[in-house]
């Protein structure tokens, strides 16, 4: 072995050999390193050319949309990641791009979705993105969020959605896709919302949809969707929010749907559903809006929706339901809205209503209802609404309706109570609409109707009478004479009501102080006496019905003044004097049709002539007398100057031409003035 100061030659060149294979790994790896990066840069500059390529295509091009997107924004570098809307990981690739809500009006397809291999998050919601959604979103392998929502998005959904199984979050709802939902969608087991409302899809729900077991949020409404309720959505326990309303849906409600134990709302309503609501509806303990409203459906209400216990609405109106109204309602003790108008409910209205204290809007109209109303109902202090129009109740209207001091609307008609108006009416100072009409009322008007506080002044507050969009609040009311659906969205909308009854008595002067009435109804009544002199003063008024009563005396002026009022019918009493004058009000009753009735009434539109007219009248038949006598006059003496002026004449042209022939006509003409005038003088005389 060789020694060089100490160290042998072999441990030299084992030194040696490592130094060179470190060098050696070195360079390999650095080669390698530079070579990632290389790649890392090529997607880089692929998805910011995607990018600026696709903004170059918008329709709306200013400096102010999107300015950040440019090449010189970079600060030096090559990379998007500091522009508006995007988002990159650590390698400086784009993993979401959120666009929402800036108004892009450009075509989704023009967006090249192969060059963004790693999105996670796609939200352009929110803008005026049109065209259509490309095959190659399918490509999109990592995308979990896909947001396309509120835009102007076309034709069919491409099949490749299917590929996207990392997806959780699908949202198109309001757009224009046509088509059906592909059968595809029924891979994406990582679903959890799943929304296409408000589009123009047809076709029949996918029946594997209840693969998607992940699925909490479940919106079809809106579309055109045909067939059946899949019965497989019955194995999306997970699901709390299901909209399958204003489709085209036929066949009967799923028997098992109560196995949707997370459900908290369900909205079947505006569809073609038959049969009748399931019992197991009652192991829906946690739902709390329930919507079957305008189907076909039939039978009786299930009692069970009284385990429902966290019910805040229930809406099963304009159906073909029967049997009585269960009386385990009334343990829907959060129940603020329940509607079951327009079906065939018979029987009474349960007294356990009133245990559901919280109510806000009940409406049972348009039912078979019978029986007499309980004074329990003056414990729903909530109430806003109250509809029991086109029933069979009867007896006296409650006077505890006085304490509902929140209720806007009060209707009662068509029914069969009796007995007077009650007094503490007056107390609902929240009150804009009040429909007793077609029931056997008697008895006077409440004098104190003047305060009906929220009627003294024109409704300017834009507060609707509503529950929520879908749930308006609609009465039939007799409007300028039409039987028709009250437009309650309008906040301005007010009326009183209480024709077709035998109320008697005077109409109360205070009822002029309800300035912001809009209609006001009191026809078919026995209503005496004089048209209130203020009825002027109800400036608001556009509708006024006081025809077939006793009412007498003048028409009041103040009437010619309301330009506000578009329809008035007074016929059918027992007015008199002459009718006001106006130029607006003339144009209310251009036929007469609006006074007809009324013997005693005189002037236009009426053949009638008042007694003030006739003197006026003589005055001028004289004065046309005179004109014809000067006439005459003068038309005598015209004849006098023009008998003279033939005869001289005449004789001086007959002796100048000295013809004898002439001297027969001549003679003959004379003889025709002197007739005329001897004629003329005669009558004179």
């Amino acid at each position: 072995m060789i020694l060089i100061s100490g160290v042998s030659i072999d441990v030299l060149l084992l030194v040696l050999l490592v130094l060179v294979f470190s060098s050696s790994l070195h360079i390999s790896v650095s080669g390698s390193s530079f070579s990632l990066t290389d790649t890392k840069q090529v997607q880089v500059n692929e998805e910011m050319e995607a990018l600026l390529q696709w903004k170059s295509t918008f329709i709306n091009q200013t400096s102010l949309l999107l300015p950040s997107w440019n090449r010189n924004s970079t600060n030096g570098t090559i990379s998007p990641c500091k522009w508006y809307g995007i988002t990159c990981n650590d390698d400086g690739i784009i993993t979401e791009l959120d666009l929402a809500g800036l108004g892009l009006q450009g075509a989704l397809h023009d967006l090249n979705f192969a060059s963004f291999s790693n999105l996670v998050r796609l939200d352009l919601s929110d803008n005026k993105i049109f065209g259509f959604i490309p095959s190659q979103i399918g490509s999109l392998s990592k995308l979990t969020h896909l947001y396309l929502l509120n835009n102007s998005i076309s034709g069919f959904i491409p099949q490749e959605i299917g590929n996207l199984h990392s997806l959780t979050n699908l949202w198109l709802s309001f757009n224009q896709l046509n088509g059906s939902i592909p059968s595809s969608i029924c891979n994406l087991t990582n679903l959890i919302g799943f929304s296409v409302r408000s589009n123009n899809l047809s076709g029949i729900i996918p029946r594997d949809i209840g693969n998607l077991k992940s699925l909490s949020a479940l919106f079809l409404s809106s579309n055109t969707f045909t067939g059946s309720i899949p019965t497989s959505l019955n194995n999306l326990t997970n699901l709390r929010r299901l909209f399958l309303h204003e489709n085209h849906l036929s066949g009967s409600i799923p028997q098992d749907i109560g196995n949707l134990r997370s459900l908290y709302h369900l909205s079947l309503y505006m569809n073609k559903l038959t049969g009748s609501i399931p019992t197991s509806v009652g192991n829906l303990r946690n739902v709390t809006q329930f919507s079957l409203s305008d189907n076909q459906l039939s039978g009786s209400l299930p009692s069970e929706f009284g385990n429902l216990t966290m019910l805040t609405l229930l809406s099963v109106d304009s159906n073909s339901l029967s049997g009585s109204i269960p009386a385990s309602i009334g343990y829907c003790i959060e129940l603020t809205y329940l509607n079951l108008g327009n079906n065939n409910f018979s029987g009474g209205i349960p007294n356990e209503l009133a245990n559901a204290g919280l109510l806000e809007y009940l409406q049972l109209n348009d039912n078979n209802l019978s029986g007499t109303l309980s004074s329990s109902f003056g414990k729903l202090q909530h109430l806003k609404v109250l509809n029991l129009a086109d029933n069979y109740v009867e007896g006296n209207i409650l006077s505890e309706f006085g304490s509902l001091y929140d209720l806007q609307i009060l209707s009662l008609r068509s029914n069969k109570f009796s007995g007077s108006i009650p007094e503490e009416i007056a107390n609902l100072h929240e009150l804009r609409i009040l429909d007793l009409s077609q029931n056997n009322l008697s008895g006077l008007i409440p004098r104190n109707i003047g305060n009906l506080r929220k009627l003294l002044n024109r409704l300017e507050d834009i507060s609707q009478i509503t529950y929520y969009a879908s749930e308006n609040v609609e009465l039939n009311m007799v409007i300028k004479g039409i039987t028709a659906p009250l437009p309650i969205f309008l906040s301005y909308t007010s009326a009183i009501d209480l024709s077709s009854n035998s109320i008697e008595g005077n109409i109360p002067m205070e009822i002029g102080s309800l300035k912001g009435l809009y209609m006001l109804n009191l026809s078919h009544n026995h209503f005496s006496g004089d048209i209130p002199a203020n009825v002027g003063d109800m400036s608001g008024l556009e509708s006024l019905d006081l025809s077939w009563n006793k009412l007498s005396g003048n028409i009041p002026q103040s009437l010619t003044s309301m330009d506000s009022l578009g329809f008035m019918n007074l016929s059918y009493n027992k007015l008199s004097g002459k009718i006001p004058e106006g130029t607006h009000f003339e144009t209310l009753s251009w036929d007469g049709s609006v006074f007809i009735g009324n013997n005693l009434l005189c002037g236009s539109p009426t053949k009638n002539v008042c007694k003030g007219d006739q003197s006026i009248g003589s005055t001028n038949a004289v004065a046309k007398d005179d004109q014809e006598d000067a006439d005459e006059g003068l038309l005598f003496y015209g004849v006098i100057a023009m008998g003279f002026v033939v005869g001289f004449w005449g004789l001086f042209f007959v002796l100048l031409l000295k013809k004898e022939k002439w001297w027969t006509v001549y003679w003959e003409t004379v003889d025709s003035v002197a007739v005329g005038i001897a004629c003329r003088t005669k009558k004179k005389l």
